[in-house]
């Protein structure tokens, strides 16, 4: 069986995967749910300096901590930008990386850069002590789709949620990330999700009948689905 490490997307925590985790673990799975500086109950340590370089290093000194390899690395929306630097930084240590309708980073830019001008105005506008706030009811049915959550959902979701220090979005990606790129890698797209799925090279793309976060809407299903990747 495999070693997972999920990484959660803007705003989430380990507590994102508790309804995907148990499931992992009954397929035999090693599961290392990771919580990055500034969310769930690390939230008190996020700050102005908190950045994308940040969480990088929270998931390598998570996986070189408990001394993990052969990881398959489980990255969520914004998870896929600091597991990419840290797959490029430890790849010996990495099996397989799995974008879950996650962001790719592009070499030496930061998130923003990637980002429409009028969107980045939009989100610096929300911005209050150097987070952007867990996303209202409007901006989630705006933006996501067919999202799935349920109203109990999103209550769990923004009880639990942090706000996302604004320097994980302005810190750019090391300027070569070739060693994670050349790593076995596989996009779940979600079918719900708005927007393109990444089409590059050796990068193997499968589609998930569900919203922006499956770890809450459809866990049997994600879980499922991770563990097919885990064991090819």
């Amino acid at each position: 069986m495999s070693t997972i490490v999920l990484v959660g997307g803007s705003f989430l925590g380990a507590w994102a995967w508790e309804r995907v985790t148990p499931l992992l673990t009954v397929y035999g799975h090693q599961v290392h749910p990771l919580t990055l500086t500034g969310f769930g109950d690390r939230t008190h340590l996020g700050s102005p300096d908190t950045t994308l370089t940040t969480h990088a290093r929270d998931i390598t000194a998570a996986i070189e901590y408990a001394g993990l390899r052969e990881v398959v690395l489980v990255a969520h929306s914004y998870g896929g930008a600091p597991a990419t630097i840290a797959a490029n930084t430890i790849p010996e240590r990495i099996s397989h990386v799995v974008y879950l309708a996650a962001l790719l980073p592009e070499p030496g830019k930061s998130l923003f850069d990637s980002t429409p001008a009028p969107i980045v105005e939009a989100i610096m506008e929300t911005v209050r002590g150097g987070r952007i706030p867990v996303m209202s009811d409007e901006v989630i049915d705006a933006n996501f789709g067919a999202h799935g959550l349920t109203s109990e959902d999103r209550a769990w979701l923004r009880a639990r949620g942090a706000g996302q220090p604004i320097g994980t979005y302005q810190d750019p990606a090391p300027a070569d990330l070739r060693a994670a790129q050349g790593l076995p890698r596989t996009y779940i797209a979600c079918a719900a999700d708005p927007g393109g799925t990444p089409r590059l090279p050796g990068l193997e793309v499968i589609t998930l009948d569900a919203g922006h976060w499956p770890m809450i809407t459809q866990p049997e299903l994600l879980a499922r689905a991770l563990d097919e990747v885990a064991r090819s």
